[in-house]
């Protein structure tokens, strides 16, 4: 055989293995699927009781001591990216336990990506009725900070920034012990700068996506968008309590707007105008004020992308 003809001969092979190595890399049963909503929510848990619980439809019910305590699963607060270092996206989600009392304890559990199955890597409790300002899996750990309490602080009203951070140790996951650090009061200063876009006009009632509603805060003043007038206002926070949150009048444009928009816009107004403190839920912004009937209630935000 000549050495063009062996050449010409040896390509052909080359780019036969070449093309079946990309089909066994494709077809590769579960290397990339992810974990879907439905199995978490139905997936056994540990580390929460003396022995794993596993929920159904996101919820179990259990009486202990004679107390009935509620676990409950925090939908679409998901985190995702690899934590065991095999190149596939695991699941880190919330937990919450309530019992008869008005504790709501948090608990950070994983579930590790088998093929597209959780399994469970264990649940660490976080702490008591705490808020959590940011969350995120970085380089295979958890990485949170979170509003808990701290100097001069009472029981229902947190207010003092805390890092977390949570990773793999032995297939379970661990709190990973930091420096010890001054807790930090939150202040303007986490506000300032940011700007958000609405998620809920009230608990449960999603906003309009298309216009997006949005807020940004800068100094001591509001502004944003209402969905068909660009507005602005002011606020202030508490000197004993700065979750405490007061807000002046909103000023806004003048553009005539479809009902149903300015429906939605004038609630919204006027749902800022009465906000009385604010908060994060789950690195969600949240502003409470009390609505026409005098219930509780609260805009929530997403922090906007760039």
């Amino acid at each position: 055989m000549s050495a063009r003809r062996l050449l010409t001969v040896l390509g052909a092979m080359l780019a036969a293995l070449l093309t079946l190595s990309a089909c066994v890399a494709v077809s590769s049963p579960g290397a990339t699927q992810a974990i879907s909503k439905e199995a978490l929510r139905n997936a056994t848990y540990s580390g929460i009781y003396d022995t794993p619980v596993t929920l159904t439809d996101g919820q179990l019910k259990q009486v202990i001591e004679g107390q009935p305590f509620t676990l409950q699963y925090v939908d679409n607060q998901e985190l995702h990216g690899d934590l065991d270092g095999d190149g596939v996206q695991d699941v880190v989600v919330f937990l919450v336990e309530r019992g008869g009392g008005s504790g709501a304890f948090t608990y950070v559990a994983a579930q590790l990506n088998r093929g597209g199955k959780p399994i469970d890597a264990g649940a660490v409790r976080i702490e008591d009725r705490i808020g959590v300002k940011s969350a995120a899996v970085k380089d295979g750990q958890v990485v949170m900070e979170i509003i808990t309490q701290g100097p001069g602080d009472v029981a229902c009203c947190s207010s003092h920034k805390s890092p977390k951070t949570y990773s793999l140790e032995n297939g379970k996951l661990v709190e990973v012990a930091g420096k010890d650090q001054a807790l930090k009061r939150i202040s303007a200063a986490d506000l300032n700068g940011t700007s958000w876009t609405l998620l809920e006009l009230t608990e449960g009632q999603p906003a309009p996506s298309d216009p997006q509603v949005t807020i940004s805060f800068g100094e001591d003043r509001i502004s944003g968008f209402g969905g068909c007038n660009n507005f602005t206002s002011r606020f202030s926070l508490g000197d004993v309590m700065p979750l405490v949150m007061t807000t002046g009048p909103v000023t806004a444009t003048g553009k005539a707007c479809p009902g149903p928009i300015l429906g939605q816009e004038t609630a919204y107004f006027t749902a800022l105008q009465n906000v009385s403190h604010w908060g994060y839920v789950y690195g969600r912004l949240a502003l409470y004020y009390k609505d026409d009937s005098g219930k509780l209630n609260r805009l929530l935000f997403a922090l906007a992308t760039k």
